[in-house]
């Protein structure tokens, strides 16, 4: 035998466990990644329940139409909800841009507020930044807010969704510390790219509430 130790490899089948190996990497990569947000077309409609907490504890159902998209910017009619009759949305994020009500803006956020971006994926961590304003200007100020993500599985509709939820840490109001704005959570479904639900808190709008996607 000369000290010589023969190894026999079956070239065929390791080739055939690397390929497998790949595609179940390739398929849990894809399994915690959402290219791109669900982008409904004109004419679409929304329903969401709404849990309230403050400014008082109540259950009702808001109903969204999309009824113009302009510059990449989504214009929806609000049904049914007693902050806002309209919301403008980038459309490539899914971002918050104004509402309004009775014809008069209430809010805006300038270019739009934070917490979504596309592609998403688990582990992504990201800051961002904007200028709010409300009341016609009368109170106008830098946002800031730290996101993180991580892959949660939910119960929504009778039904179990594997989502990204995009939490919001750390916010910032003209620099320092935001004392009102106490949580803002966002679980998107991997499989569609829709937000499925939203949790919110901030005790300086006296905004608590859990919104729920209806499908």
């Amino acid at each position: 035998m000369n000290g010589v130790i023969k190894v026999d490899i079956n070239i065929p089948k390791l080739l055939a466990c690397v390929v497998i190996s790949f595609i179940i990497f390739y398929k849990n990569l894809s399994a915690s990644e959402i290219k791109s947000r669900h982008l409904y077309n004109v004419g679409d409609e929304i329903s969401f329940s709404i849990e309230t907490i403050l400014p008082n504890k109540s259950t009702y159902i808001s109903m969204s139409r999309l009824i113009d998209i302009k510059e990449n910017k989504e214009i929806w009619i609000i049904e049914n909800s007693p902050t806002a009759d309209k919301r403008v949305y980038d459309r490539t994020t899914g971002n918050w841009i104004a509402s309004f009500k009775d014809g008069n803006e209430v809010a805006r956020a300038i270019p739009h507020n934070g917490g979504l971006k596309f592609p998403l994926q688990k582990g992504d961590k990201w800051t961002q930044s904007w200028t709010f304003t409300a009341a016609g200007g009368l109170l106008t100020g830098k946002s800031e807010a730290e996101y993180k993500v991580k892959k949660e599985t939910i119960k929504a509709n009778n039904n179990k969704y594997k989502t990204l939820k995009i939490e919001m840490k750390n916010p910032l109001w003209n620099s320092e510390k935001d004392r009102n704005w106490k949580k803002e959570i966002r679980w998107i479904d991997i499989d569609t790219g829709k937000i499925i639900k939203i949790y919110f808190k901030n005790i300086g709008f006296k905004m608590e509430y859990t919104a729920t996607i209806i499908e």
